[in-house]
């Protein structure tokens, strides 16, 4: 049996929350982060195949958030394929 997949990170384009919730991220363990960004990816290539473009924006800006902050620490976070 499977884990539960979590929860999306999601950014709204002019997320008024954006400060507080890029502090949380910055905060998270390196394994929490890498964890967070690979279910945002799961998420957000659900809602790709769907064509849901309206769900899939703000994970795509959730994810790219994720890489720029694994980036302040020197990691380097890769996407991955994704079987379908």
């Amino acid at each position: 049996m499977t884990a539960p997949l979590r929860s999306p990170f999601t950014l709204e384009e002019d997320d008024p929350q954006r400060i507080a919730r890029e502090a949380q991220l910055r905060a998270m363990s390196e394994t929490d982060m890498l964890a967070l960004y690979h279910a945002t990816q799961k998420h957000a290539a659900a809602a790709r195949k769907a064509h849901d473009m309206k769900r899939l924006l703000p994970m795509v800006r959730g994810m790219k958030t994720i890489q720029r902050l694994a980036a302040e620490r020197g990691l380097v976070i890769r996407r991955a394929k994704l079987s379908s």
